[in-house]
């Protein structure tokens, strides 16, 4: 008994040991993980000289421009047919270069007893169908059914190296060359524009550091418009970028990028650089609002800079809604600006409020607070002989944030003000008052209590981070991205 149940135990291992193995496309190892100069996929280790295979094809490649890659396994998965998984390997690998779509690829079952070409479509003409049908029946088949694989495969890529230098055929191969050159060209010209793109974008950065005003002159204010709309424009572009991650995730659309080659570069380039410009726009806009408390003198100075400087729009187009928006501004607030008259139908002269900043002895604490928190602008307008003045109010900024308050009669009173009393953490729940709070006179009026929810620790999967091994070796290679209309040829032997 104890012999039978060893008999099944050795029975059993060795059926785990020897199981067939039915490759999927993604299993099938690409060659090219080892380096450039490897074109045979020999898993099962049907081929015995797979080191000579190479250096033919090496050769092959380096003559004729084709790059023919070699696959041979025992099988492969039974629910697709030859030409099904053999179409889909090339595609996975992008056998050929690129735009020349140069290359072939030839599949072995030995399990199958099957053969499989699948031929680029640039191609096609020097390698036809009926061709490589003649090639499988008369070099292959033979070979391989006294399982001489590597003999027969030695004499396939000899015979399709003479076919390609002949006489008739040197020109339509001299064209892979001819289109190699081209890309190698593309690659100069799509370096050359980066580099000059790049150097071109330097120097306007430089420029506008050169434009800024000295960071002594600039008042310590609240975060402005212009700070605003730059955090707001980050906000955006990173909310587009994570959305739009998600979309390529969950509808599989890689091949978008797949599409993308080095001469695109320049191009992404110059959008990055642009909506970097595009910030550093803002921000120095936001600069100028820094330097001016007085609005007409900063609708001066920025009208001024967009006067010398609207070129930049040409390396960053977005800017232009700015510019649009603050002419638009600039126009609205001519009236504003348009001098008073006083008892004697004289011009009054408008307060310079960069020079008398507080706006003294014209404008009330109150008033003055209200400029501070952007509720209202105060326009002060003084006759020449100092003995009369006007005071004109706009709403500013933060108008809508603000309401008079019951008690100074302000507009400085902020409804619903969270003021945190116990800040959360990962152990316990914070706590916080919401209130209505006057900036000026400081009249608050409780409205309730609300708790604050406990942190917590987000969990990310440490094997997002992990990384892919050898196939990120810096000798690695690839094939160069070609591509098959579905012709080619198999057989059986």
């Amino acid at each position: 008994m104890k012999k039978v149940l060893l008999l099944l135990l050795f029975s059993t291992i060795n059926s785990f040991l020897f199981a067939q193995k039915y490759y999927t496309v993604d299993e099938i190892p690409n060659p090219k993980i080892a380096g450039q100069d490897y074109f045979v996929s020999n898993p099962d280790g049907i081929l015995s000289n797979v080191d000579s295979l190479n250096r033919m094809l090496v050769r092959l490649e380096k003559e004729t421009k084709v790059e023919f890659a070699i696959v041979a396994v025992k099988d492969f998965n039974q629910n697709q047919e030859d030409f099904e998984f053999a179409q889909a390997l090339f595609d996975k690998w992008g056998i050929g270069k690129a735009g020349a779509n140069n290359g072939l690829l030839l599949v072995i079952s030995t399990d199958r007893r099957a053969y499989r070409f699948i031929s680029g479509s640039g191609v096609e003409g020097l390698l036809p169908d009926i061709v490589l049908k003649q090639y499988g029946e008369r070099i292959l088949v033979p070979a391989f059914k006294e399982q001489l694989y590597d003999e027969g495969i030695y004499s396939l890529i000899y015979t399709i190296h003479e076919r390609l230098l002949d006489p008739t055929n040197i020109t339509e191969v001299q064209q892979f060359a001819t289109q190699t050159k081209q890309k190698q060209t593309n690659w100069l010209i799509a370096l050359t524009s980066a580099a000059g793109i790049i150097a071109l974008f330097v120097f306007i950065f430089k420029y506008f550091k050169k434009l800024a005003p000295d960071a002594k002159l600039i008042k310590k204010k609240s975060v402005n418009d212009f700070e605003k709309t730059f955090a707001t424009g980050c906000a955006i572009l990173f909310f587009i970028c994570f959305i739009s991650f998600f979309i390529i995730l969950f509808t599989e659309s890689f091949d978008i990028f797949k599409s993308l080659s080095f001469s695109d570069m320049p191009i992404i380039l110059y959008v990055i650089l642009a909506i970097a410009l595009f910030f550093r726009y803002i921000t120095h806009i936001g600069s100028l609002r820094k330097l001016h408390n007085d609005d007409q003198n900063f609708f001066k100075a920025v009208n001024s800079f967009h006067a010398k400087n609207w070129w930049l729009i040409i390396f960053s187009p977005i800017i232009l809604f700015v510019l649009i928006s603050q002419t638009i501004k600039s126009y609205r607030a001519i009236k504003r600006f348009t001098p008073i008259l006083d008892s004697q139908n004289k011009p009054m002269k408008r307060v310079d409020r960069d020079i008398n900043i507080e706006g003294k002895p014209f404008l009330t604490p109150g008033q003055r607070k209200e400029e501070v928190v952007k509720a209202y602008d105060y326009d002060i307008w003084e006759s020449e002989n100092k003995k009369e003045h006007i005071i004109k109010v706009w709403p500013a900024e933060e108008y809508n944030d603000f309401t008079e308050c019951p008690a100074c009669n302000f507009r400085t009173y902020k409804l619903n003000k969270r003021e945190t009393i116990v800040t959360a953490t990962y152990s316990h729940d914070g706590k916080a008052k919401l209130i209505n709070e006057c900036s000026f006179c400081k009249h608050v009026e409780f409205i309730k209590w609300i708790v604050l929810p406990m942190l917590t620790e987000s969990k990310s999967s440490s094997s997002s981070s992990s990384s892919v091994g050898s196939s990120s070796s810096s000798s690695s290679g690839s094939f160069g991205g070609g591509s098959s209309s579905g012709g080619g040829a198999g057989g059986r032997w």
